[in-house]
């Protein structure tokens, strides 16, 4: 079972980024020295990119800086890592706290019951259409009933929150990434779906296979403490 990581993007100008150890060691083991690894952006961008050993520390270098460079990545930009094999990683950028259909957050109001909804995240994905009333949130294929409500000038999940807290073991001040909205409940035709995280990740490795003949353990992903 593969695990992602997570690093905010310190120095866009660096020629490398520092991998966790405890990831480089479950993952690679101990023999990672100067491995070829691709990384895969959704945009269908991908690069080659070396994993080696600085200082005893593992770093992807070699190719790091024209990533950053072709996704125009700034400073404090938050990036998750998911490797879809030893070869490959999936990588996605957290501009203003959004990526895509997702955002991350930190969970900083769990005990007054509700958490804060990223204001990017609500005028990226809804625009004028305001996000009220009873969503699905999805995780591993369990699903929870949210109320988003308007709480001041920000929205919120507030009703069935801290079910999806307590089920998931969230704490307070957790970093949650991969937040995303299933499908408003009480839908009518007009609703748009969204492809499931294991959908969309079957369809890439698929892509993958065809594209570059890469061997892909046949397995889902999967993610820690992150909603999708």
């Amino acid at each position: 079972m593969y695990s992602s990581f997570v690093k905010y993007l310190l120095n866009p100008t660096s020629l490398s980024i520092d991998v966790p150890i405890t990831f480089g060691n479950q993952f690679y083991g101990e023999n990672r020295d100067d491995k070829k690894l691709h990384v895969y952006h959704s945009s269908g961008k991908k690069w080659l990119v070396r994993l080696k050993r600085v200082k005893s520390m593992p770093v992807l270098t070699d190719g790091w800086q024209t990533v950053v460079s072709d996704l125009n990545l700034q400073k404090d930009c938050l990036l998750t890592f998911l490797p879809l094999s030893h070869f490959v990683l999936h990588l996605s950028c957290y501009v203003n706290g959004v990526s895509g259909e997702s955002y991350f957050t930190i969970n900083r109001t769990l005990k007054l019951g509700f958490t804060i909804i990223e204001d990017a995240f609500v005028q990226e994905c809804f625009g004028d259409n305001l996000p009220t009333g009873s969503y699905e949130l999805s995780y591993k294929r369990s699903l929870w009933t949210v109320s988003i409500s308007k709480l001041g000038s920000s929205y919120v999940f507030s009703q069935g929150w801290p079910d999806v807290c307590k089920d998931l073991g969230i704490q307070e001040d957790d970093l949650l990434i991969e937040i995303r909205l299933s499908k408003k409940v009480e839908y009518d035709e007009d609703d748009v779906f969204q492809i499931s995280k294991v959908d969309y990740y079957e369809t890439l490795l698929k892509d993958i296979e065809e594209d570059d003949n890469i061997y892909i353990p046949d397995e889902n992903p999967s993610f820690s403490k992150v909603l999708n």
